[in-house]
C-alpha cells in the first residue's frame, strides 16, 4: 500500500490542506505543535474510523462542527479513495 494524497478540512490545526506524498520513504519533521500528529490521526481515522473511547470532536478544529478527511492510496496497482 502506498499513500498518494491526503485532503483534510477542519481537522485539528488544519483548516483546509492537501498533502501529496512522494514516492519512497517519508519523514514527518517539525516543531512541537506544527501538525505532525494531526496528519497521522487523519490517516488513522480514514483507515480505521474512530478508535474505542475516541470522540470525533477530538479531531475537529476548535471553531468547527464538522470536518472531512479523504485519503488516496494505491493498493495492488489500483487507486483507492477513502
Amino acid at each position: 500500500m502506498k499513500l498518494k494524497k491526503l485532503a483534510i478540512k477542519n481537522i485539528r490545526s488544519y483548516k483546509n490542506q492537501q498533502i501529496l506524498f512522494p514516492e519512497g520513504s517519508l519523514l514527518l519533521a517539525g516543531d512541537i505543535g506544527s501538525g505532525k500528529t494531526s496528519l497521522l490521526m487523519a490517516i488513522e481515522y480514514s483507515l480505521f474510523g474512530l478508535q474505542p473511547g475516541q470522540r470525533g470532536s477530538a479531531l475537529l478544529r476548535n471553531d468547527s462542527d464538522e470536518g472531512e478527511v479523504s485519503l488516496e492510496l494505491e493498493s495492488e496497482g489500483k487507486l483507492v479513495i477513502i
